[in-house]
This record gives structure tokens, C-alpha cells and sequence, in this order.
């Protein structure tokens, strides 16, 4: 089968295009996770502008406090709340679950974007600081994705989404912890959705599985992660990464941080269910993605854009 091309979009078109989805997240509830800056809060004001009630949550205070009141600025209407705590420690999650669910009820739509990397040649790489990209983009995740899972489970509605890295899909040198966190992360999608089609029928007795799983590429998006990721043991040992990496980033174009945003927004709406289980290229025309998908019988691929 010959690899499918589909239009590069760098900022917003008609498929995720912001006025199509005003309050069609009303009555949901959204835990955005990362969304004291960057990625993550961009996400956080796109559902918040779509209706949604929006937990901000982040390691940082001064981030999340800035971000919940810029939000709850912008949408009166909305409930924004924000919830300080480190995704990495299962009490600081526990407590976040239980803070949204208090304060804006079951949670709905559920957005793992709190992530970390770092470009090091891996031989030189010391192995805690590999492990520790694994426990924040993996392990992080999966286990908030373990507690907010059941109530989903019992409502047989809602909607999780991983953000991953088209490095899940490729060599990208200088990266390898990354890489690979983010390849399981996407393969746990997959395979949740998979165990989930089954399971709302057979165990839970619903007709169809209500529930939604995607991982999406946000694009080669420039935020604060890129300046943290070039430690003083890559600038002083092997400087050619640093080198190699600036010519990379000035191939690819100026991709708007809209696209995470809405297109998680998109999915979230239901727009994607044709998508679900899939690496979702947020830089690929969605409405060309999901013909070829539906298109193509039996398609074996976990990336939607492959």
C-alpha cells in the first residue's frame, strides 16, 4: 500500500474552525493536564471557549492560578478551577480526581498533556534521567487514566486523550527516552480503546462503547519544553545535537498552537470517532484523514496518518 499524503495544515481550517463548536461541551467536564502554559493551556481555553467546566492543573502555582483566572476571565459562563499538584505522584492525582470531581462533577474529557523531554545522546545519558522521561510520559498518565477510567466506564461516556509525538513512529535521534515513552503511550491508547469496545458490551452491557481514546501529534510547536530541553551536559558534551536539532526546527514551518488545541476539541465533540484508538497528526487535514480511514477496510495501523 502506497503511503497516503494528505494537506499540511499549519494554523486553523474548516474542519476544527473555532465557531463550529461553541457550547457543544456544555455539561462536560475537562481535566487538562500540563495546562498552566503552553500546549496544555491553549487546550484548556479552546474547551473552555467550547462550553466545557475546565480543571487547569500544573506543577507550577503561578501558572496555574494565572491561567484559571485568565480563563475564568474570558469565559464567566464557564466553571474553571485549578489544581496544583505533580502528575508523577499518585497522592498529588489522587487529590486532583478528587477536587474535580467535587467541585465540577465526573470528568468527561480527559487530556494527558503533561510531558517532559530532553535531547542527550543516549550513551551518555544517565539512566535515572531516562527512566524519569518514562515515568512522566508513561507511567503519569496511565495511572491518572486508571482512576478516572471507571466512572467513564459506568457512564459509558468520555473522552481520553494522550498527547504523543510523531517520534512514536520514528528515529528520532538525540531522543531515545522520549521517543519510546511516547510509542508506548500511543500503543496504550490503542490498546485501551481495543480492551474498551469490548468490555462496554461484555462486561458492562451497553450496546456500544461509548468511550473515545486518541494520542495526538500536536506539530513541531515551539513552547517552554524546547528551552528546557538542551541540559548543560548536551551543551558542553556533544554541542552537534544542539546544532542538528536548529537546522530541523528551521525545515519545518510556523505551526500554530491552535492546532492541538481545537483539533483536541474535535475530538472531544465526537467529530473523530472514525479516528478512535489512533495517533491523530493534528498537523493533517482531519476531514482527508478520516475518508482514508473509512475507506480502507480493516486498516491495521494505530497512526491514522501512516
Amino acid at each position: 500500500m502506497s503511503k497516503p499524503e494528505f494537506t499540511l495544515r499549519i494554523s486553523i481550517y474548516p474542519s476544527i474552525e473555532p465557531k463550529q463548536f461553541e457550547q457543544s461541551l456544555t455539561g462536560k467536564v475537562a481535566l487538562v493536564t500540563g495546562s498552566g502554559r503552553g500546549i496544555g493551556k491553549h487546550i484548556a481555553y479552546a474547551l473552555a471557549k467550547s462550553g466545557a467546566s475546565v480543571a487547569v492543573t500544573g506543577r507550577t502555582e503561578s501558572q496555574v492560578d494565572e491561567t484559571t483566572q485568565e480563563l475564568s476571565k474570558s469565559f464567566p459562563n464557564v466553571k474553571v478551577i485549578g489544581v496544583v499538584g505533580d502528575v508523577c505522584k499518585r497522592s498529588d492525582f489522587e487529590h486532583l480526581v478528587e477536587e474535580v470531581t467535587s467541585k465540577l462533577g465526573p470528568i468527561d474529557i480527559l487530556i494527558n498533556n503533561a510531558g517532559t523531554n530532553t535531547f542527550m545522546p543516549f550513551h551518555i545519558t544517565d539512566a535515572d534521567e531516562w527512566w524519569q522521561q518514562m515515568e512522566i510520559n508513561v507511567k503519569a498518565p496511565t495511572e491518572l487514566t486508571r482512576i478516572v477510567l471507571p466512572s467513564m466506564q459506568k457512564r459509558n461516556s468520555g473522552t481520553i486523550i494522550f498527547t504523543s509525538s510523531r517520534a512514536a513512529g520514528a528515529d528520532l535521534p538525540w531522543a531515545s527516552g522520549y521517543s519510546c515513552a511516547k510509542t508506548a503511550i500511543t500503543r496504550f491508547g490503542g490498546v485501551l480503546q481495543t480492551e474498551l469496545n469490548m468490555l462496554q458490551k461484555d462486561t458492562f452491557g451497553f450496546e456500544e462503547n461509548g468511550i473515545s481514546v486518541f494520542s495526538i501529534h500536536p506539530g513541531e510547536i515551539k513552547t517552554g519544553l524546547h528551552q528546557t530541553a538542551y541540559p548543560e551536559k548536551t551543551k558542553v558534551e556533544a554541542p552537534y545535537v544542539i546544532e542538528m536539532m536548529a537546522r530541523l526546527h528551521k525545515s519545518h514551518p510556523e505551526f500554530s498552537i491552535d492546532l492541538p488545541a481545537w483539533t483536541c476539541v474535535y475530538l472531544a465533540a465526537g467529530k473523530g470517532s472514525a479516528l478512535r484508538g489512533r495517533l491523530v497528526d493534528c498537523t493533517r487535514d482531519l476531514e482527508e484523514v478520516t475518508n482514508y480511514v473509512t475507506s480502507s477496510p480493516k486498516l491495521k495501523i494505530t497512526n491514522a496518518c501512516s
